[in-house]
C-alpha cells in the first residue's frame, strides 16, 4: 500500500474542482510530495501516515483532507528505501537476499494495483482511507515485532558464539564452525551474523 497514493490521488483534486481539462494541473499538485519525500525519516512514515490518515477520516474540510493526503504521500515514499534496506541487510546468502528484495518490491506494487479498486467512493474515500489506516498500523506493529525478534535473536547468537568459542575454539580453519564456507552456507543463520535493528 506504500505506493498507491500518487496513482490514485488525481481523483482527490478532481473532487475539489479539477476536471479533465485541468488534469495536468491536478498532477502538478503532486510534484511537491514526490520531491520532498526523501526528507521524511523512517519513523515519520509510521507516525505521520497514521496520524494524517486519522485526520483525513475525521475532517470534513476538503483543504484539510488534501493537506493530510499530501503528508501521507511524503511519509509513505520515505519508508520504501528504509524498508528495502532493512530487508536486504537482514537476509543472507545472496539467493535468499535476492528473493527477499523481490518480495519487498512486489508487496507495495500490489498495494498500488489494489488501490485502483479501493478509491471508488469520492470525495471522502472513507473505505480506502480506513483500509490504508489498518495496513499502516499493521506495518508499524509488525516492524516493532520484527525489531524485538531481531534483538532477541542477536542476544541468542552472542550466547551461541561464546559457547562455540569455549567448546570448539576459533573454528576458522577448514570445516570449522566459523570458517568462510560455513558462513556462506548458513548465511543469516550463522551465529556470527547480526541482524540490523
Amino acid at each position: 500500500m506504500l505506493t498507491h497514493f500518487p496513482r490514485s490521488t488525481p481523483g482527490a483534486p478532481r473532487s475539489d474542482g479539477c476536471d479533465m481539462r485541468t488534469h495536468c494541473c491536478c498532477w502538478l499538485r503532486h510534484i511537491p510530495s514526490w520531491v520532498t519525500s526523501p526528507v521524511a525519516l523512517f519513523e515519520e512514515e509510521y507516525l505521520s501516515t497514521i496520524f494524517w490518515l486519522f485526520v483525513c477520516i475525521g475532517s470534513g474540510n476538503k483543504h484539510v483532507q488534501y493537506g493530510a493526503l499530501y503528508l501521507q504521500i511524503v511519509g509513505s515514499y520515505a519508508a520504501v528505501p528504509c524498508l528495502s534496506t532493512w530487508n536486504a541487510n537482514n537476509v543472507q546468502p545472496h539467493y535468499r537476499r535476492a528473493t527477499a528484495i523481490a518480495i519487498g518490491v512486489i508487496a507495495p506494487n500490489v498495494g498500488g494495483i489494489v488501490s485502483t479498486w479501493l478509491f471508488d467512493d469520492p470525495p471522502r474515500f472513507r473505505k480506502a482511507t480506513r483500509i490504508n489506516l489498518a495496513f499502516s498500523v499493521a506495518t508499524a506493529v509488525c516492524s516493532v515485532g520484527i525489531l524485538i525478534y531481531f534483538r532477541l535473536r542477536n542476544a541468542e547468537k552472542q550466547r551461541e558464539v561464546q559457547r562455540l568459542l569455549k567448546t570448539h575454539g576459533e573454528g576458522t580453519g577448514v570445516g570449522g564452525w566459523d570458517s568462510f564456507i560455513e558462513r556462506k552456507r548458513l548465511g543469516d543463520r550463522h551465529p556470527r551474523f547480526e541482524f540490523t535493528t
